[in-house]
């Protein structure tokens, strides 16, 4: 197993073959959203109620030579998408190059990466998920609210029943509280990212709704039937994470859902272009 490979894709890996024990020590680290870098082996097999060898044992048997290694990658991870890491480890010039080409070449190698990822079947599940929930729900914090606005803009200009969380003034509780089955919640998880996205994915699921998560390549491949993850390459050429790549992916979800749906989104726009016309027209006349 790669040095690199993320925890939670070594509990899929392994997940059947872990005992009752390993099986709590996995549901915590999971709940913390594998961000445990501050707790020891001791409080972390405190909390799953079980004994330090097995917690040593669970750790070796997820491929760790130790606690420690899990433990150093698990605080690499949480600073992975921090500028002022890169920062730190970016090795600095003189003089600064204006080359634009650097950047195009970073972008189209990100949208190779993120090609070679998205398999045909993979976006076809997609846009059925889009096209056939009740009520879709775009959840992002941070950096991937820029990505979820998008998508949202350009679902709402498709189809009703589209709206970004968290919305001002509200928590995710009440709004969430209006999930129900058949909807579709995406989660839009890019780094860094916040601990709540787990509990999201979980009380959707809970409420009989699918999640499609649309996150980077740290995100775990998971594809089980009901819910679905596409990754994107977000690595910038300078300090900071591009998201070149996760808008063209929405771009193109959003062009497949068009010729899946038909006529209904030429109809759509039909009366959104009118509206404006009208509301335009009016705002000048006042």
């Amino acid at each position: 197993m790669e040095n690199d490979t993320p925890i939670e894709v070594r509990i899929m890996n392994v997940q059947d073959e872990l005992s009752v024990g390993e099986r709590r020590l996995a549901a915590v680290i999971l709940e913390m959203e594998c961000n445990f870098s501050g707790f020891t082996a001791g409080e972390i097999a405190t909390r799953a109620q079980v004994s330090n060898p097995t917690a040593a044992r669970f750790f070796r048997r997820l491929g760790y030579e130790s606690y420690q290694q899990a433990h150093t990658q698990a605080r690499e991870r949480a600073q992975m998408g921090s500028p002022l890491v890169a920062l730190r480890s970016t090795e600095r010039h003189e003089k600064i190059n204006y080359d634009f080409t650097d950047y195009v070449r970073q972008e189209n190698h990100n949208l190779s990466r993120t090609a070679d990822d998205l398999a045909a079947d993979k976006l076809e599940r997609a846009v059925a998920m889009l096209r056939d929930a009740r009520r879709i729900w775009i959840v992002g914090f941070r950096n991937s609210m820029i990505v979820g606005s998008y998508l949202h803009n350009i679902l709402n200009l498709m189809r009703e029943g589209a709206a970004l969380l968290p919305r001002a003034g509200m928590t995710l509780g009440e709004d969430l509280v209006n999930v129900a089955e058949n909807d579709l919640v995406v989660l839009l998880s890019f780094r860094r990212r916040r601990p709540v996205r787990g509990r999201i994915a979980r009380v959707a699921q809970r409420r009989g709704a699918k999640v499609l998560q649309i996150g980077d390549f740290d995100a775990p491949p998971n594809d089980d039937g009901v819910n679905l993850t596409l990754r994107c390459a977000v690595e910038g050429r300078g300090i900071f994470d591009s998201y070149g790549a996760a808008m063209t992916l929405v771009n193109c979800l959003a062009s497949l859902l068009e010729q899946s749906v038909g006529g209904a989104v030429a109809s759509r726009l039909t009366q959104v272009e009118s509206l404006m016309e009208e509301i335009d027209v009016l705002a000048f006349k006042s």
